[in-house]
């Protein structure tokens, strides 16, 4: 039994151990990174002035060192990073490795398989192992390179199995836990298809939240407007004035209005996150009934 158990337990020990080290590579990666930026920042503005933004002097940075990606197998020979369903003739087959080192997403590589007219057709005839050279073009490739992240869908993901017990994964993480158990209605695909729907709405169109971050776009926040703020003495029931010590706030945004779905009001009136006991729970049977005036009064 012993000798059974002990290559389980090598294996286990050995992935905790690789956890930190790739972690740590990770970091040192940013890190790397970081410093090569800054240094060209400084030597860029040394040239061009001041007036040229972070934004511009990252895109030019990662431009010059962007570079065609492909997958070595043992004996040399080069592979597309594309699955067989994008190899096709209709997509570009070019994918590239950005040297954006940041966000905790590294070594990064990027495929355009949906992409403009005016940048697809010329990418579409370059082979898959083929360098980038057109200068608009790599521009055009490294600002998309540098907004393409997998945060949104991991997040989405950990929520989803988080917050609804129909995809959680089945069993537990501990012994002490025990295994844990579904109605089996669930095991149904229809069934789980319409938690994932009602779950994706609701999260996309309903659910406000901050975007306030290292990555965030603009609009994340908000100024907050100076004063004093009250703080309570603990223990007592006096009051302290104090100045305002933050100086801006997190929008609460949807995933949906971030995207535009809802724009900015003319009238510069705040966004809000539309009910959804009045957009789901309104149906014209109710209308004129007491219960119809309570969903629009509120």
């Amino acid at each position: 039994m012993k000798s059974d158990i002990r290559p389980d337990l090598s294996s286990d020990r050995s992935r905790s151990q690789t956890a930190p080290a790739e972690a740590l590579q990770s970091k040192e990666r940013m890190a790397r990174f970081t410093e090569g930026l800054e240094a060209f920042k400084e030597r860029a503005r040394a040239k061009l002035g001041d007036d040229i933004s972070d934004r511009e002097l990252l895109e030019h940075y990662c431009t010059k060192r962007m570079s065609t990606a492909c997958i070595e197998g043992r004996n040399g020979t080069k592979y597309s990073h594309a699955i067989p369903n994008f190899q096709s003739r209709q997509f570009p087959q070019v994918w590239i490795k950005t040297p954006a080192q940041y966000f905790g997403e590294t070594q990064k590589v990027v495929g355009f398989p949906v992409l403009r007219k005016k940048y697809r057709d010329p990418l579409k005839k370059l082979a898959f192992d083929q360098k980038v050279h057109d200068p608009e073009l790599r521009a055009a490739l490294t600002r998309r390179a540098l907004k393409a992240t997998i945060q949104p869908v991991s997040t989405f993901m950990s929520s989803l199995r988080h917050r609804t017990s129909p995809s959680k994964r089945a069993g537990g993480k501990g012994a002490r836990t025990g295994p844990a158990y579904i109605n089996g209605a669930v095991f149904n695909p229809a069934v789980l298809m319409a938690f994932l729907n009602i779950f994706r709405i609701y999260y996309n169109w309903f659910e406000p939240r901050q975007y306030k971050g290292p990555g965030a776009a603009a609009g994340s926040e908000s100024p907050v407007p100076a004063g004093m703020s009250s703080i309570r003495i603990p223990g007592t029931k006096e009051t302290l004035e104090i100045p305002k010590m933050a100086t801006t706030t997190p929008v609460m945004l949807t995933p949906a209005m971030r995207l535009g779905a809802d724009p900015e009001k003319s009238n510069g009136q705040p966004r809000k996150a539309p009910d959804p006991r009045r957009v789901l729970y309104r149906p014209w049977l109710y209308h004129g009934t007491p219960l119809w005036r309570k969903f629009e009064d509120r």
